[in-house]
This record gives structure tokens, sequence and C-alpha cells, in this order.
């Protein structure tokens, strides 16, 4: 194969459906200012600006491909079109501070270049670390480095993270409520694979999310190289690098990086291959600790229950118990992919006041209506909630106040969880430790005994008392 007949098309996509009509006037006001785009550049920046009823039709975006293919040009045009034609609040952010000067760089020159968008400059610093342009308009961008405290207190409509293979959970917490108050927001996570180096976790997690299709409202495009290709195979190095089977990056390039660069760095920052440790905790519980939690059941109905489904649709209904001394049990009474099986059997076992938690971004909340129309007590959990659950689930884990019924999925599920970051003050839910793990039985697991801890209970002159 060769460069100039290679396809240039992504190794991995999925973005939503929306009008590419403010995409294309991005392209073309790039092209008559000098930021000229390869076909392959053109097509994300067409689909990263498509439009769905009055909003981007992509509240997220992310972007895997190997470094000196061309990231940074497309984020200089989708910038440039943002300041000057839409009147956005940008926040530029990457992991270096080189690289976050190299982009502001890029863009004032262009700004320099051309007199009609100097003369909209109202102000602007070039201090290293502190860059930014401010319009006539009040539009702004703004360029730094992350931190754990970098964007706090910012409201902003676009924001970008370039490197986002290089990503700490804190750096997280900080950035994403820079958009949260905005109608009209959207975030760009930029990057290549990480290397062992990086702490790679939140890029991860949202590549996951891609290709489970976890988010509707997310873009993705990448180009990597599978784990365990041959890193030798010169059509794999066209395929995943769209720069040169554009022809505008020479295949010399990678000859002579292969020559000179480690095994690993090599797969990294050439290949994009992601390597499958890269997103990986331990597991929350070793499998001889969580053998040792096996304990007998109660007779009794349960104290609440937890619902969740996968995004395959399989169901998973867990009871929890409490009993005397304290500890609480837990058991997933129902598995399947039925709907309204599921919906039946916790109609028939759960009693009017019995708390039926559902998260209410999984694809089970569709029962919520079905079973609140039965008279059953369905309530849908938050992100908070989740943070709750899971941090109870930790402190029963560590104290050994929890049982269950030594079931294969549950325990398939809690070996195969780790952590992942809700909101900024320091909770957690649970993701997936890989792409085989399904964890729908622990989510549901965490919400039961969020039910109960939340259950009221009578009190002693008849009122409601909460535990």
């Amino acid at each position: 194969m060769s460069a100039a007949t290679a396809t240039t098309a992504p190794t991995f996509t999925r973005v939503p459906e929306g009008d590419e009509a403010t995409g294309q006037d991005c392209v073309e006001l790039a092209t008559a200012y000098g930021v000229p785009l390869d076909g392959w550049q053109a097509d994300i920046v067409r689909e990263l600006l498509r439009e769905s009823g009055g909003t981007w039709a992509a509240s997220q975006a992310g972007l895997v491909v190997s470094r000196q293919n061309g990231k940074g040009q497309i984020l200089l045009a989708v910038e440039l079109f943002g300041l000057f034609e839409l009147g956005e609040n940008i926040l530029h952010t990457a992991h270096a501070v080189k690289t976050s000067s190299d982009a502001f760089r890029r863009l004032w020159s262009v700004i320099q270049d051309h007199g009609d968008l100097a003369a909209r400059v109202r102000r602007h610093s070039q201090m290293i670390g502190a860059e930014y342009v401010e319009l006539d308009t009040g539009a702004r961008i703004a360029f730094t480095t992350r931190s754990a405290s970098a964007g706090r207190g910012l409201s902003v409509d676009r924001l970008v993270v370039d490197e986002a293979e290089d990503l700490p959970a804190p750096e997280v917490g900080a950035l994403a409520p820079t958009v949260f108050s905005r109608p009209r927001a959207q975030s760009l996570y930029f990057g290549t694979a990480p290397g062992v180096t990086h702490d790679a976790l939140a890029f991860a997690t949202m590549r996951a999310s891609a290709h489970d299709g976890l988010n509707p409202r997310l873009a993705w495009w990448e180009w990597c190289a599978e784990w365990g290709h041959d890193i030798d195979d010169r059509d794999m190095w066209v395929r995943v690098n769209p720069a040169v089977a554009a022809g505008r990056v020479p295949l010399q390039a990678i000859i002579d990086d292969r020559a000179i660069l480690p095994v690993g760095q090599f797969q990294a920052e050439r290949l994009s291959m992601w390597a499958p440790v890269a997103a990986r905790q331990p597991a929350i519980i070793s499998e001889a600790a969580w053998g040792d939690l096996i304990g007998a059941g109660v007779d009794e109905a349960p104290a609440a229950f937890g619902v969740d489904m996968s995004h395959g649709l399989d169901i998973s209904v867990i009871g929890c118990w409490t009993r005397d001394d304290g500890t609480v049990h837990l058991e997933e009474l129902f598995a399947g992919s039925d709907t309204s099986a599921a919906v039946d059997y916790i109609a028939e076992i759960a009693t009017r006041r019995t708390p039926i938690v559902i998260d209410d971004l999984s694809p089970a909340a569709q029962m919520v209506p079905e079973l609140k129309a039965r008279r059953i007590k369905a309530t849908r959990s938050t992100g908070r909630d989740m943070a709750k659950g899971c941090g109870l689930f930790e402190s029963r884990l560590k104290a050994g106040t929890l049982t269950h019924s030594g079931q294969d999925s549950l325990t398939e599920a809690v070996l195969g969880a780790q952590k992942r970051p809700i909101g900024d003050a320091g909770g957690w839910g649970w993701d997936r430790r890989d792409s085989t793990c399904r964890i729908h039985p622990l989510v549901a697991a965490t919400l039961a005994l969020y039910g109960t801890a939340e259950k009221p209970r009578r009190s002693g002159n008849g009122g409601a008392a909460f535990v």
C-alpha cells in the first residue's frame, strides 16, 4: 500500500447525527485565513460542529491519533472560528507549558498576518503560561497548563484539553465544571495513546464510553493500531497515520522514528497503540478477601433493591438486607435481558414501601415509569447518590460488615471494577477495568445499599426517621 492510495478513514469513529453547515463554514474560514486542512481533518471539523436541536450534537468530543499528524491544526481552525465567528469564550489547556504556548503562537500568528483579524483584538497577553486574546466583541481565548486548580471559577463555551493522554483526576475535577452552566458548550479532548508514565484513566474512561456508546452526545475519532499487531507492518503505519496517508508527512519520518525510539514509545507515539493496561487500576478488593465475605442470606424481604442494565441490555436486580447486628447482605435476585420480566419480578416481590433505586443515566431508567404505574417506589438516583453509595460500599468492605451469596455475576463485577471520579469533591463511581468486564451487577448492588441507607424507618412517635 502506498501513502498516495491509503485510506485516511478512522480505525474507529462514533459521531452524533446533525447538520454540518456550521462546520463547513469553519473549514472555509480556516482555508481563507491560511489554515489548510487535510480531507480527514476537514471531516472532523464538520462532524465536530454538527448541530441538532439548537445546540451542538456532541457536548464532548475526543480524538486519538499519533503525534505530528495534525491535531493542532484542527484545534486552530475550530478556535479561530469560535473566537471570531461564534464569539465564544474558550479555554485551551495542555499538560506542558510548551504545548499550550505553541498553540497560542500559532493562533496569534494567523491574527497578526491578517489585518482585519488584528483590528478586532482589544487586548492580549503573550506572557508564557498566561497567554490570551480578547476581541472587541468580548470573545476571549486563554491558554494555560493544567493543574488541580486551573479553570476553577471560570465559565467557558469551549473547553480544549490537549495532550489528554496525561489528565489526572484532580485536573478533570478542576476543568469539567467550566462548561457546566453554558447552554451551548462543548469540551474537546485530543491526544494520543498513553505511555506507561501517563495518568490516562480519564482519557481511557472516555474512550471506553465511546466504544460502548455510553454517551449519545460524545463524538469520537481514533486512528489506533490494535494491541499486539506487528509494529513493523508498514501498511499499518500508513493506516494509523492519516497525515502520511494523505501525503503530507513522508513515510520516511516513521521509518526514522522506528530506528531510534524505544518500542513502547514507538507504539504509543507513532502507532497510537493503546496498551490494555493503560486504563487499569488494582481491583478494589482481592479475590480472597471478597471470598471471605460470603455469608448466609436473610429469610425476609429485602430492605431495598438496586437495578441496573448494561449497555448490552443485560439486567441485574440486587436485593440488600440489613441484619440486627448492623451488617448488610447483598444477593442478585434477577438476571436477564427481558425488561418486562424484570418489572414483573420486582412488582411481585417488592412492597409499596420498598425503595427501588435506578441510576437516572442508566438504560434501566426506562423501567421507572412502568414500576411507578404499578405503585412501586422507584427512585432515579443522581451522580451524587452514586458517589455516596460507592463510599458506603467501600467502607463496609474495609470494615467487613458486608456479606454476599458468592454469585459469579457479582463476584466478576467486583473484581473487574475500578474507580472513576464523580464531580470535584472527591466522590467516585464504578468503572470497568477493561472492556470485557460487566459491572452492572455491582452498580445494582451499590444502589441497593444506598437505598437501604436512605430508607426511612418508623420512629417511636409514629413519624418517619432516616438511617
